[in-house]
């Protein structure tokens, strides 16, 4: 049983915990750590890398302790440091967004935050987790969202971060302090006493406490268009002789629906004498207006005394009128000069331009004409060889001729022996049986007779059936607790985010990988994946690829002429088209196939799967034919998965198939999980009951969310990661990014957060692209892993940083990991 608890890291070996998080969502504060963690008030923490410690550092932390396994091996009651609990990395799970709301204090007004886009740009020594309050003097505002844009390292374990905050249009809440003080914890970032954070742990306590104001804000852009379209509203306004009165009744008009408040009034006159976008609207009105009005004389006069700065300008180029024009004429003159002499420098130049042309002309000349010389060389040199070569050719080719004919002459002789065979078989069973007839009296002769008349052979008829434990009534939640009890019951423990990840990758995808060093748990992984959903005992079959595969035909076998049948070089896949066939013909398709390619880079992919590469972007048709004319046919129930190894032994898997493909990378598994857990599948009973093909489709495809769209801040994390794999000389094609697109968009419902569903869309169909050498290169994913760092993808950045630290005679790839 787990017990959840918030923290903060203090270094590559322990965390020191702060709140234990109760089953009511309030928070216990741990008074006696060293009573509750000894020794040391800590707890210890395994397999973590140091690309990994940037991910959790100098920030609040949520963590799991069972305190019933979760046991150090190596525990001393009465020995300093010696903690008694241990941890693996990944029992640290990642904030809801709406979980934990961090304080920040600003040392300016909120006004200015809000006018100058500057002070929006904070720069502070944590790394806050999902939203924020600016806390200034008296008053709390926001909450807020916001992206780290740098990161700076100083010394040791700290760090500043800036952070830039989005004001979106709409209003900002105002909290006096005195109001919320009393859902505010205090807490620490790191085990550094002075490094003290204040946050609100669940937004819904803030949402019931009433704000003290409301602030209106709009963005000057949004304000000046809203300006422009009030005046192209009114239509009646062609003259604007009257422009005050109908402009204060179209603004009181406008005042009723509560959009031209006193504050934007005040805002749009400011905007009238700065903004350059207004500046053709301000004119406007000051021509027509004086140009019609009765009183414009004397309102006129008031303009200009007002504005004595137009008075003095016409009277100081009054005055030097024609001083000025004496200037401009002898400047004039000097730059008539020199134009000339530009011209004259300009037909030099191409002079010059033209004489090397003719001669670079003239050099290519030779050049071709001494290597079609050199060409022609090589062609007289080789000639007598390839007249060898074909002698030698020809020679085979009357051999293998020689050959067929002695082979087809065999084959006679072969099928005359068999019929021969078969005519002495026949006749020597006849006479046996003849014998046994007429001496049917002793014992033995009884014994022989019994043998030799065997029975007639009985067709049983497969006849089909729907299922009677098929599941359809089940959510996503229902789904992936089934899932995470069966890898538990194998000794392994998986996130809800990894556990929603392969449901979601497994439902969209033709063909998802799963890639890591041998001895990762990818097969049985798969095994797990399909026990869970009921499919092991029935619907999964299991392919162990073999070197030498070369085409279809060792997959999906072949139709031999000799003897007029479907040769089955894979038997368990042989089974599962003509089972997928029948359904479909039937039209009882309940649930999915799985379909294991294990080690499936032996051989290359490209070659034994041609037959199934053409249907990875629409699967709901799929067509397998022999040359005798039959076929199967079935649709998307069928899914594949594979996995394949890390080594130097193994193929390359093509770009062509990996735009296609899902790949989820295997981290290594740490010895005290190998040595503590079962890490065994054979032991987890498949579910007794099967989720079915419709259910899981209406949960986890994309179809379902095909209306939605990614949000901007999304959107622009993705592109920035896009233009950066340019950079490296990776161009993620349309079909990768309509893939991202949709796990995206059902992933971000389930998964912790939006930054966690991008990171693992990233993860999985970008960064196995990563393929490249030298030091250019280099340069380019230390850029990629500080994007990646900055946008909250700390899955995408730890892998670029591994690739990084592996990479050898600085050769880098996603597959050497």
């Amino acid at each position: 049983m787990y017990r959840y608890f918030l923290g903060a890291f203090g270094n590559k070996s322990f965390i020191r915990p702060q709140y234990e998080i109760m089953e009511d969502g309030k928070l216990r504060g741990i008074e006696d750590r060293w009573g509750e963690f000894p020794n040391g008030g800590t707890v210890s923490l395994t397999g973590i890398s140091d690309s990994d410690t940037e991910s959790i550092k100098n920030r609040l932390l949520q963590f799991k302790i069972d305190f019933n396994r979760d046991l150090h091996p190596g525990y001393a009651p009465y020995t300093d440091n010696s903690n008694k609990y241990q941890i693996p990395f990944n029992a640290i799970d990642d904030f809801d967004k709406d979980e934990v709301v961090e304080i920040i204090d600003i040392d300016y007004a909120i006004e200015d935050f809000i006018n100058d886009k500057t002070k929006r740009t904070i720069r502070i020594k944590h790394r806050p987790n999902k939203q924020i309050l600016l806390r200034y003097a008296q008053d709390c505002y926001g909450p807020f969202e916001f992206m780290i844009s740098d990161i700076e390292d100083s010394y040791g374990d700290e760090s500043y971060y800036t952070i830039k905050v989005f004001v979106n249009s709409g209003t900002i809440n105002r909290y006096r302090n005195s109001d919320i003080e009393k859902i505010i914890m205090g807490g620490y970032f790191s085990i550094r006493r002075n490094d003290r954070i204040e946050f609100i742990y669940n937004i819904s306590d803030l949402k019931a406490i009433e704000p003290e104001e409301k602030i209106e804000y709009i963005d000057n852009e949004e304000l000046a268009d809203f300006f422009k379209t009030l005046l192209n509203k009114s239509s009646e306004i062609d003259n604007l002789a009257g422009i005050r009165e109908q402009f204060l009744e179209l603004a009181d008009s406008f005042s009723e629906e509560g959009q031209l408040t006193d504050n934007r009034i005040k805002r749009i006159c400011e905007l009238l004498q700065t903004s350059v976008d207004l500046s053709d609207y301000k004119v406007r009105l000051t021509e027509e207006y004086f140009k019609n009005n009765p009183n414009a004389k004397s309102d006129k006069e008031e303009y200009l005394r007002t504005h004595e700065e137009l008075l003095t300008n016409v009277v100081r180029e009054d005055v030097h009128y024609e001083e000025k024009k004496k200037e401009i004429l002898s400047e004039l003159n000097i730059l008539e000069k020199k134009r000339e002499e530009l011209v004259t420098e300009i037909e030099e130049g191409n002079q010059k331009l033209s004489d090397k042309q003719a001669e670079l002309e003239k050099l290519g000349e030779q050049a071709i004409e001494q290597k079609k010389q050199e060409i022609e060389s090589l062609v007289s040199e080789n000639r007598k060889e390839l007249e060898d070569v074909q002698i030698a050719i020809e020679k085979a080719k009357k051999e293998a001729k020689q050959f067929e004919a002695d082979r087809d002459t065999w084959k006679r002789a072969c099928d005359s022996i068999k019929d021969e065979y078969r005519t002495v078989s026949n006749d020597l069973n006849t006479k046996i049986i003849e014998w046994a007839a007429n001496n049917r009296t002793s014992e033995i002769t009884k014994l022989l007779v019994s043998q030799l008349e065997m029975p007639e052979e009985t067709v049983e008829e497969n006849v089909l059936s729907r299922m009677v434990n098929l599941k359809k009534d089940v959510d996503a939640d229902e789904i992936v607790a089934i899932l995470c009890k069966k890898f538990e019951e194998a000794g392994r423990v998986i996130s809800k985010d990894d556990a929603y990840n392969y449901l979601i990758s497994i439902v969209q995808n033709y063909i998802t990988v799963f890639a890591g060093e041998p001895g990762t748990g990818k097969t049985s992984l798969c095994k797990l994946l399909a026990k869970a959903l009921g499919l092991y005992d029935s619907r999964f079959a299991e392919i162990l690829v073999e070197r030498g595969w070369t085409s279809s035909k060792d997959l999906v076998g072949y139709y031999n002429p000799l003897t007029k049948e479907i040769e089955s070089t894979q038997p368990r896949f042989s089974e599962c088209m003509k089972k997928l066939n029948e359904e479909n013909a039937n039209n009882i398709v309940e649930a999915p196939y799985l379909v294991l390619l294990d080690e499936a880079n032996l051989s290359p992919i490209e070659f034994y799967w041609s037959n199934f590469n053409y249907y990875c972007d629409d699967p709901t048709h799929q067509v397998v034919s022999y040359s005798n004319g039959e076929k199967y046919e079935f649709g998307s129930e069928l899914k594949f998965l594979a996995t394949i190894n890390y080594d130097q032994t193994t193929a390359d898997l093509s770009p062509r198939f990996l735009d296609r493909a899902w790949v989820i990378s295997m981290n290594p598994v740490s010895v005290d999980v190998i040595v503590s857990g079962l890490m065994d599948d054979s032991v987890v009973e498949n579910n007794s009951e099967v989720i079915s093909l419709e259910t899981l489709n209406n949960i986890f495809d994309w179809h379902n969310v095909k209306d939605k769209k990614m949000n901007q801040i999304t959107k622009t994390r993705l592109d920035r990661i896009i233009d950066k794999m340019k950079e490296g000389g990776h161009t993620i094609s349309a079909r990768s990014i309509h893939l991202i697109s949709h796990y995206y968009l059902v992933a971000e419902m389930f998964m912790s957060s939006k930054e966690v569903a991008l990171d693992y869309a990233i993860s999985q169909k970008i960064l196995p692209c990563i393929n490249g050498n030298g030091k250019q290169y280099k340069e380019f994913l230390n850029g990629l892993m500080t994007i990646c760092k900055e946008n909250q993808l700390n899955k995408s950045a730890s892998i670029v940083s591994k690739i990084l630290e592996k990479s050898e005679h600085e050769f880098y790839s996603f597959f050497s990991l």
